[in-house]
């Protein structure tokens, strides 16, 4: 039976939806709406995160009473309800504003409030979620009876040996093409020899790792956003919630960890394997043997160059994990979420890749590293 819990507070009156909030309960739905009486200035605050089931029917007539809640003069204000159906309504209940310029900069204002609006509760929600992670991640640590060992070994297995085949040949071919593009410049000063270490630096130092990280971030990241999401429709979080267990420790832990051992074994393999593609083609187009290729990568390149590559890894896994376990527990119950968040864990893992590795190169730089 659809029903509010009440709570008051100076002016502000917060109403929590229990219940199926669906079309079988439309008379329920009505009589429940028509029983809140809200002063005129009040903020009326419609909470749906704890109801157990709501669809676009009820939605929709929550959405109809808070339309005319507000013709009244009161502030109605949606909280946790699925986005896809506000945007919905809104879109349709819009009708053409009146013409004039008063109307199209109240219409502006408003549509940057609400863009400032989202901004902010989006910071909010990946904030709460970073320090509950990190929680999360030290229970874990100084709890042994928490950590979710088998798990850890299932997620490195497929993030990390699963992803080992196409890591290697992307690194291969993007050093197959450094090579050639390189040594074909470098060959016409004669100085074919320095494309060693042109190759060598490029590759161990950022497009091993880079491009391990944006691998991973588009193969790994969709399938933890996609997983934990699809979970998120199924109900099954908060079966785990029902259970007293907590979600973060059990699906975006063991994920995190596992992401953290498995990312820097590839950016090892991308690295071997494109040294040793390079090396290859090296012999056949500039006349530098195997053994010439790698006794001046050990002569010239120093560890550091290495390390620089390989220190960036851990930072870029736990980038990635995050982000893509945040999008999917923010997933609403609908494929259309379930796409869209899926497809942001991706944009935006990538992102956050290429702005680290920007940081990283500044700070090398001032350190001299």
């Amino acid at each position: 039976m659809p029903h509010f819990d009440q709570t008051q507070h100076d002016e502000t009156l917060h109403l929590s939806l229990q219940g199926c909030w669906v079309l079988a309960e439309s008379v329920a739905i009505h009589n429940a709406l028509n029983a809140i009486k809200p002063a005129t200035n009040n903020v009326l605050v419609l909470d749906a995160s704890h109801v157990e089931s709501v669809d676009v029917s009820g939605a929709w007539l929550v959405y109809q009473q808070a339309q005319r809640w507000q013709q009244q003069g009161i502030n109605v204000q949606f909280e946790q309800f699925p986005a896809e159906y506000l945007a919905y309504f809104t879109a349709t209940s819009s009708a053409p504003s009146e013409t004039g310029k008063s109307g199209g900069v109240v219409s502006m204002i408003q549509g940057l409030g609400k863009r400032v609006f989202g901004l902010g509760n989006t910071l909010h929600s990946a904030i709460a979620f970073l320090g509950h992670s990190v929680i999360a991640l030290f229970q874990s640590l100084f709890a042994p009876r928490e950590f979710r060992l088998r798990s850890v070994l299932h997620h490195v297995f497929a993030t990390g040996i699963t992803a080992t085949p196409i890591v290697g040949l992307i690194a291969c071919l993007i050093s197959i093409v450094i090579t050639y593009q390189g040594g074909g410049q470098l060959r016409e000063l004669g100085a074919e020899i320095y494309t060693v270490d042109m190759v060598a630096i490029s590759v161990l130092r950022e497009l091993g790792v880079l491009l391990t990280a944006i691998m991973v971030a588009g193969r790994s990241g969709s399938a933890f956003a996609a997983e934990i999401g699809l979970m998120k429709t199924n109900q099954e979080i908060d079966a785990l919630e029902v259970l007293g267990k907590d979600p973060i420790l059990i699906l975006v832990v063991p994920r995190l960890v596992a992401l953290v051992i498995a990312l820097p074994l590839l950016t090892i393999i991308a690295d071997i394997m494109a040294l040793v593609a390079a090396a290859l083609i090296a012999s056949t187009i500039l006349d530098i043997s195997f053994t010439q290729f790698f006794a001046r990568v050990a002569a010239n390149i120093e560890f550091k160059t290495f390390a620089a590559g390989l220190i960036k890894a851990p930072f870029f896994a736990v980038g990635i994990a995050l982000i893509a376990c945040w999008q999917g527990m923010r997933v609403t119950g609908s494929s259309e979420s379930l796409g869209k968040h899926t497809t942001k864990a991706v944009v935006d893992a990538i992102f956050l890749v290429l702005v680290l590795d920007a940081l990283f190169s500044m700070l090398f730089y001032r350190l001299g590293f």
